[in-house]
């Protein structure tokens, strides 16, 4: 925590950023981040490869991520929730990792790429790093909280997740103590679905087969387009498979443009992360992901089944 004190007090300018598609504790992490920096004094600009996400947008300060780098010079770049500057997507490609890098995240397959590391996997988000890195360094107010509690929420899955524990819970009660109204953040991200969002979660779940402790489901492009909705409306899609009795872990497989995106869940003591790393990716014990390229999307999901027979 000292060094990344340090690393803050030192620079006078900023580039956030955080890995692409974001998501909530991405959010959470770079915009109370950066309103602490501001507070401060500093010049901060943040900036993502792919836009907030809808459920996000109804937060008054998210106007805050940008997409580009605009005529903005920093000193030092800060890293949030992203495991490798690969996965910061496109946006990687402007950044200038010449400069001093602070690299803050909890996930387990963390790369150390930073001048400073400042990696806790057993946080339950970045979120909740930063309101540590925080707390005692500045003073905190209620926007600040709002957005740290926003990531926290989230990356939780609500406080239903293995990640949970007795600190996090501690760390969010102290955030919601600043004022924030913990209903009303809930409501603004899991209370805005769509018509289409909804039918298309009941195609989903159509497709889902469970076999010896693990589950599995899919989403086409054609089914997205079907109820006019997007990847990201499939965004907590991936839990659903956990609900049945007896399933330990689940892959939710995503066909996209040219690629397979592969969300992967489980419930305590299961590793799915070890499954992701076969395939180059990454994350936590019980949520983490990859991407492959160049396969046929049923003929993969064939193989995914294999693979998860012989890891779960």
């Amino acid at each position: 925590m000292d060094k990344t004190r340090e690393f803050l007090k030192k620079y006078e300018s900023f580039l956030i950023t955080s890995h692409k598609n974001p998501d909530g504790d991405a959010i959470g992490s770079q915009i109370g981040l950066a309103l602490a920096l501001e507070k401060m004094g500093k010049d901060v600009i943040v900036v993502d490869t792919d836009p907030v996400p809808k459920r996000f947008r109804y937060f008054e300060r998210i106007d805050l991520v940008q997409n580009a780098i605009v005529d903005f010079d920093y000193q030092a770049v800060i890293v949030l929730d992203s495991s490798s500057p690969e996965r910061l997507g496109s946006i990687s490609e402007k950044i200038d990792f010449t400069k001093p890098v602070a690299n803050i995240d909890h996930h387990i397959s963390n790369k150390y790429f930073g001048t400073v590391n400042l990696v806790q996997p057993e946080r339950s988000s970045t979120c909740e790093i930063v309101y540590l890195l925080l707390k005692n360094f500045v003073e905190l107010d209620k926007e600040i909280a709002m957005y740290l509690y926003l990531g926290l929420l989230t990356d939780t899955g609500s406080f239903r997740y293995a990640n949970t524990r007795a600190e996090s819970l501690r760390h969010a009660s102290e955030l919601l103590s600043y004022g924030v109204d913990a209903s009303s953040v809930a409501e603004r991200i899991w209370f805005r679905d769509t018509p289409g969002r909804l039918k298309l979660l009941g195609s989903v779940l159509e497709t889902i087969e469970i076999f010896d402790g693990f589950s599995m489901m899919y989403v086409t492009r054609e089914m997205m387009e079907r109820y006019n909705t997007t990847e990201e409306d499939t965004e907590e899609f991936a839990s659903y498979g956990l609900t049945i009795d007896g399933v330990r872990a689940t892959a939710f497989v995503k066909e996209r443009d040219g690629e397979i995106k592969v969300s992967l869940r489980s419930k305590k003591g299961t590793d799915v992360d070890r499954i992701a790393a076969i395939y180059g990716g990454g994350g936590h014990k019980s949520a983490a992901g990859f991407t492959v390229k160049g396969k046929n999307f049923f003929s993969f999901i064939e193989e995914l089944k294999r693979v998860m027979e012989e890891n779960v």
